[in-house]
Formats: C-alpha cells, sequence, structure tokens
C-alpha cells in the first residue's frame, strides 16, 4: 500500500457552487438583463485551501458534498488546485451547497447561500482525518451555523494533538465557553467584527473595538481585514494597522475574507511572521476585490509570488 503524504495546512469549511450574476441596466418591459453569468467552485473551506495551495503548501479540505453534479465540479476544480480531497465526504439524499451571488454595477454584492449537505459535517468526518490534523502544521476553520459542531471538535483534536489554529467565526451566537482560549489566530473581516462588537457600523473603529475586546483571549493574534483601510493585527496586547490602501478599486467583495485567510495560514507555515503574513493575505484579498466573483477573482501563483 502506498504512504499517503500529510498536509500541512487542513481547511474545513463550507464548499460550495457559486452561481455569480452580474445584473445589467438594460430593461425589457419589467425585466433586467444580466451581463453574464459564471458557475463555479467555491465556499469558505475550499477558497481558503485553493488560495494556500497557491502559496505553496500543501493543504487538505475537509467537508461534505452531494452525490449531483455539482459535487464534481467542486472535486474537479479542488483537484486541478492540487488541494488534498483525501477527507471529503459525499453525502446521498441532500444537494451539495449552492450561492448566488448577484452583483451590480455600484452596489454591494447580495450573496444567497442554500449549505445543503454542509449541515451534515459530524465529529465523525473530523475524526477520521484526526492522523492528518495531528501531523499538521496549522488548521484553519471557517465556525458558521452549518458546522458549529464540527468546528469545536476540530479545536479539541488540534489542541490534543499541540496543533496550531487558525479560526475564522461567522457568527458569534453559540461560541463554547472557553474556545477562545484554545485558538491560535482569530481571523476576521469589518462585518464579524461588527457582529461581535453587536455594531451596525463597519469601520477601522469597529474592528479596534472587537479586537480590544478578545485582546489577551486567544493564544498568539486577532488579525481583521478591513478592506481598503488595511489589515489590523493584535498582538501582545498592541493594536497595529498595517498596509493601509485608500485609492484601491473595490468591485465586488465575494470570496476575499477567504482568500485572506488561506493566504495568511499558508504564509505563517512558511515561517513568516504575523504582520508579514497579515500584510501579503491583504494585498491578496484586495486583488480579489478588484474583479467580480469568488474563483475567477483569485490572485494566481505567480501573482501572490510577487506581492
Amino acid at each position: 500500500m502506498l504512504e499517503c503524504k500529510m498536509p500541512a495546512i487542513v481547511s474545513l469549511g463550507v464548499l460550495n457552487v457559486d452561481f455569480v450574476m452580474e445584473v445589467g441596466k438594460d430593461l425589457i418591459g419589467k425585466k433586467r438583463l444580466g451581463k453574464r453569468i459564471s458557475i463555479s467552485a467555491g465556499g469558505y473551506g475550499g477558497c481558503q485551501a485553493v488560495a494556500a495551495v497557491r502559496c505553496g503548501v500543501p493543504t487538505a479540505a475537509v467537508g461534505r458534498v452531494g452525490t449531483d453534479i455539482f459535487s464534481y465540479q467542486i472535486e474537479k476544480t479542488l483537484q486541478e488546485e492540487q488541494v488534498d480531497c483525501q477527507f471529503l465526504q459525499e453525502t446521498e439524499g441532500d444537494n451539495t451547497g449552492l450561492s448566488a451571488i448577484i452583483a451590480e454595477e455600484g452596489k454591494e454584492s447580495v450573496s444567497i447561500d442554500f449549505l445543503g449537505t454542509n449541515f451534515q459535517i459530524t465529529k465523525q468526518d473530523i475524526d477520521q482525518c484526526r492522523e492528518a490534523i495531528q501531523q499538521a502544521k496549522l488548521v484553519m476553520i471557517y465556525m458558521g451555523p452549518a458546522m458549529m459542531e464540527a468546528s469545536a471538535h476540530m479545536v479539541e483534536v488540534a489542541n490534543q494533538s499541540r496543533t496550531p489554529v487558525l479560526l475564522t467565526p461567522t457568527l458569534f451566537t453559540g461560541i463554547q465557553t472557553g474556545l477562545w482560549q484554545k485558538v491560535d489566530y482569530l481571523v476576521m473581516n469589518l462585518t464579524q467584527a461588527a457582529d461581535l462588537c453587536g455594531l451596525t457600523e463597519e469601520s477601522v473603529r469597529t474592528a479596534r473595538i472587537a479586537a480590544g475586546m478578545l485582546s489577551g483571549q486567544v493564544r498568539k493574534a486577532i488579525v481583521i481585514h478591513m478592506d481598503k483601510g488595511g489589515v489590523l493585527v493584535a498582538e501582545n496586547g498592541i493594536l497595529t494597522t498595517l498596509d493601509v490602501m485608500p485609492e484601491s478599486k473595490v468591485v465586488d467583495y465575494s470570496g476575499a475574507t477567504a482568500f485572506f485567510t488561506g493566504v495568511f495560514g499558508a504564509e505563517l507555515v512558511k515561517g513568516n511572521t504575523i504582520q508579514k503574513a497579515a500584510i501579503k493575505a491583504h494585498r491578496a484579498a484586495m486583488l480579489c476585490m478588484e474583479k467580480v466573483g469568488t474563483y475567477a477573482s483569485f490572485p494566481t501563483a505567480e501573482q501572490l509570488k510577487r506581492l
């Protein structure tokens, strides 16, 4: 039997197929005409795994898909990107996750998720990749409504193995008491930071409040991607804003945070400092924002080398 090479990063998160629909301005009667539509693999778990691999770090994706045509597209894309798919599970009788992204010039994109088989991820799925977690240099965990229990279990398994944990929470209700103390890196965007604070304003000020609230609770650093406002790093009680880009062009936010997370995690594994990793991840995310869509907007491996 051939020995299976273990990945340097294990990535848990939502796996979706993204339908990106760009809306035009022309009308026929009461109907709006679309400009173009694209269909590609996406989801937080897949996107952050692709980002890490494009940075040159072997990464495995953990998640569930259905047995429909959309599962084929996800698996095919991840395999073409050289993401390790040995921990992908197929679920009979449920649909692969889908995301509809409606983009219109001059307006913020609207996303609607149909999470399907992502709700079927269990603790047993995490236990099946326990050996990979034990040998990995980092686990990246997307903690969303579809996988709260499985995400928390993966944190526990990683802690038992002393494998560093990078966590991105998309909601803050239902978080287990004491979870933050088991996390090394907490990564967020402005929306998530505002939700943590119970505020509606998404701003640098909100990010600083969120970082201050959790400062000293996570083991190593809080990192908040603030779009044009740069990236905020809270480390050892010190808050530092890096890489501000006020003149940057922002067309679409879709996929940017997931790609940020994957690049940040990969650069940490490669031995870069938290601040250097955060700057590179921010620049990669800003490149994502220059184009509409998720997968099609991701910087190439060559572009990432130049950042």
